[in-house]
């Protein structure tokens, strides 16, 4: 009697709808036309070891109208989708920092426009790599717009 019984049982749960727990949208992924922001990511400082500047190339930014555009984004992080903290017009000075992992940006420090020759706090060694947190802008550049210049 326990056998049949159990068959039974087994076969009405198989047959039966399935039940979800809570609405099955929830399940699948948050799907917007928003493209996703990436969120900030400093430019780091020091990384080439407390024997040299904080930030240890100088550059200008170059070639910018031959994509069409009269200046340079600064982004906050190095991806196109990352918010734009400032634009730069061609040679313009800029402080080199770091790069990203695939070496098409820079994080650079920008001094003011105005006053070229403010100290942004980078020139001198820092004891290990750390975030820039100066009175300069700072933020990341396509790699493919600046170009090496001596100090």
């Amino acid at each position: 009697m326990r056998l049949p019984l159990f068959a039974l049982l087994l076969f009405l749960v198989a047959c039966a709808p399935r039940a979800s727990v809570g609405n099955e949208d929830d399940d699948m992924l948050n799907v917007t036309s928003e493209p996703m922001k990436p969120g900030t990511r400093p430019v780091q400082i020091g990384e080439g070891g407390p024997a040299f500047a904080a930030c240890a190339t100088v550059g200008r930014v170059v070639n910018i109208s031959a994509t069409g555009e009269t200046y340079l984004p600064v982004r906050a992080a190095p991806f196109l989708e990352a918010d734009e903290v400032s634009r730069l017009p061609n040679d313009t000075r800029l402080l080199v920092c770091t790069r990203s992992i695939d070496q098409r940006w820079q994080g650079v420090v920008v001094p003011p426009a105005d006053r070229p020759g403010t100290d942004c706090g980078v020139s001198a060694p820092v004891a290990s790599r750390q975030p820039y947190s100066g009175p300069c802008v700072s933020g990341w550049v396509a790699s493919a717009f600046v170009r090496a210049v001596a100090n």
